[in-house]
């Protein structure tokens, strides 16, 4: 190939990764402090105020751009880490599920159940049951 071919073929990846960023969204930057930000804090309350102060943006403009980046509200995206995290806490840990449910941040067993099954159509205690399987080192549920 020659320069000019590899120029041209340069800058077409270059535009080509450019439009895959959301227009109006978090930049990569922001995306990544955010995500880290929500990552390390799953056990406490994570207001919008703060990931808006993280990125630098106003509290609206950053709820418009979260959405446009992650593809729901941050308050949507949280709920969704922190049923992540009970799921894989009820797989690899013999924790009652109340200790699961302070640990990713809930109020209480109560409100991971109610959560847990609007999201997954079935009770913790009904899932880990149906998706654990004796391979996993030290679980035994009773």
């Amino acid at each position: 190939m020659n320069a000019s071919k590899i120029t041209s073929a340069r800058a077409q990846d270059a535009r080509s990764q450019t439009t895959a960023i959301a227009r109006g969204g978090l930049a990569p930057w922001q995306a990544r402090l955010v995500e880290a930000h929500i990552d390390g804090n799953l056990d406490r309350n994570i207001t919008v105020d703060e990931l808006a102060a993280l990125t630098r943006l106003s509290v609206s403009h950053f709820g418009r751009a979260f959405k446009q980046s992650f593809g729901a509200s941050p308050h949507v995206f949280i709920t969704g880490e922190r049923l992540a995290l009970a799921r894989e806490l009820m797989l690899t840990t013999q924790e009652p599920l109340s200790h699961i449910a302070l640990t990713v941040g809930l109020a209480d067993q109560s409100h991971l159940s109610r959560l847990f099954r609007q999201h997954m159509g079935e009770t913790p205690f009904a899932w880990r049951r149906a998706h654990w399987t004796p391979t996993q080192p030290g679980i035994a549920l009773h």
